[in-house]
């Protein structure tokens, strides 16, 4: 395979504590090891030194791309901005079909793991057909650039390729700033801000290899968005608001507690910022023994409430989870963890008609998986990912409910949700007496 060295020379190096939001990726990659991938069309007309060059300019724009995170001598991971090195840039020959080529590339690329104390947080290719650049690879250490910050960056190459936009200075925060402004008296006071609310939801959680399944089904994607629509509500709301009443009716409880990922992406700086800034989100809802809409609403309400208590320092709050279970037998935990992993919160418009979204769910796929659990959560996890379609996941913990299959409760969300959407009377005015009587009494009947 052909290759392109470049060399880059950054503006500075600097030796930084991990940000608030890295300190919790690292917590969290003993677990489970994550990178993202992108790809960028490159405009027609680059030379391939045009597009390497775009590469050498990223290295030396984010300093992000150029970090390492080696241990300290007291065990504790920094970050290290590499001010000057040098990264090869493989050249990938597509053929036929350069879609298919390009998505074997990633996935080759994703199979390598990053030593993130040594090497570079990114790594870029460049796709050709017919010896002329067509696409840019980028690859990323999940502890060095966030999803999000993936975005960023592939709009700042697009702006860099065509032009448009003047990059005469270096961005306005990079992640070793973020890690000095967290350290300031006002972000220090901030911290405890979230603290106090994230300790107010605790004290009320209870204390206490796992069950994994996927749900591909039109019905339930076609039913939240006439929900959506009517409520004027996100489809994220509509989800967290149904997976709660579901959890609520398997705990036995009329509450429900939920973390949430936070992008602390509100402001424009924050927008641009190529590196990680992702911290949970709790909440909880008080009451589901309410008409669906009235739960819509507050789950929408206490969304806001956690992503507002989203920017702590995480060192704090394991000190203060471990003063709260000190003594006790069992940690607290809280009871559901979903993650809206598409692109937008809106939801895909239905088009057709509502009487006809029961027949859809003839259509419902499940596919048990397998899991790997993650802390933190009671007993349940969900997540829309939007790769081919937008399906449901749900893992649910091997000692909790062993009477109710995984494939039930899932439909148990299907179900309520569709009912909703046909505005019948139980599901609409008594979800959780609905969910209930689900749950006991239904056969399963998916393909």
């Amino acid at each position: 395979m052909d290759k392109i060295v470049i060399h880059f020379e950054g503006k500075r190096g600097a030796i930084a504590p991990l940000t608030w939001a890295q300190r919790r990726t690292w917590r969290g990659s003993r677990l489970k090891y994550r990178s993202f991938a992108y790809v960028q069309s490159i405009p027609p007309g680059k030379s391939l030194r045009e597009v390497s060059d775009a590469a050498k300019w990223a290295f030396e724009e984010f300093e992000s791309l150029r970090t390492v995170f080696p241990l300290g001598a007291d065990g504790d991971p920094r970050q290290k901005v590499e001010k000057v090195g040098s990264v090869e840039i493989p050249i990938i020959q597509a053929g036929a079909s350069v879609e298919t080529d390009i998505q074997s590339a990633v996935q080759r690329l994703k199979a390598e793991r990053f030593d993130i104390a040594t090497e570079l947080g990114a790594l870029f290719a460049i796709v050709t057909c017919v010896n002329v650049p067509t696409h840019l690879i980028c690859l990323v250490s999940h502890l060095a650039v966030d999803g999000h910050g993936c975005r960023a960056l592939g709009v700042a190459l697009d702006s860099y390729f065509s032009g448009e936009r003047e990059w005469s200075s270096t961005p306005g925060m990079q992640p070793v700033d973020r890690a000095q402004l967290e350290q300031s008296t006002r972000w220090q006071e901030k911290s405890a801000r979230s603290l106090e609310y994230w300790k107010s939801v605790l004290e009320k959680l209870p204390q206490d290899g796992g069950r994994a399944a996927v749900m591909d089904s039109c019905a339930l994607r076609a039913a939240v968005s006439v929900i959506s629509k009517k409520y004027a509500m996100s489809a994220s709301a509509v989800y967290l608001a149904a997976v709660s009443v579901v959890s609520g009716a398997l705990i036995g409880r009329d509450k429900s507690s939920f973390l949430l990922p936070a992008s602390n992406r509100l402001s424009q700086e924050e927008r641009s910022f190529v590196g990680e800034l992702v911290q949970f989100a709790p909440g909880v809802l008080e009451s589901l023994n309410m008409p669906f809409e009235a739960i819509v609403k507050d789950a929408w309400k206490a969304s806001l409430r956690g992503y507002g208590s989203s920017h702590y320092d995480e060192k704090a709050l394991q000190v203060m989870l471990t003063d709260l279970d000190e003594g006790r037998e069992c940690k607290r935990a809280f009871d559901l963890s979903f993650n809206d992993m598409r692109d937008s919160t809106e939801g895909e418009t239905y088009g057709g008609v509502v009487e006809e979204i029961h027949d859809l769910a003839k259509l419902t796929k499940i596919e048990l998986r397998e899991h790997v659990y993650q802390g933190g959560t009671r007993f349940l996890s969900f997540a829309l990912r939007c790769e081919v379609n937008e399906i449901l996941t749900i893992s649910v913990h091997d000692s909790y409910f062993p009477q109710f299959p995984i494939r039930r409760i899932l439909l148990a969300i299907e179900a309520l949700v569709v009912g909703i959407a046909m505005e019948n009377a139980e599901p609409l005015h008594y979800p959780m007496r609905f969910v209930r009587a689900y749950l006991a009494s239904q056969e399963e009947t998916v393909n």
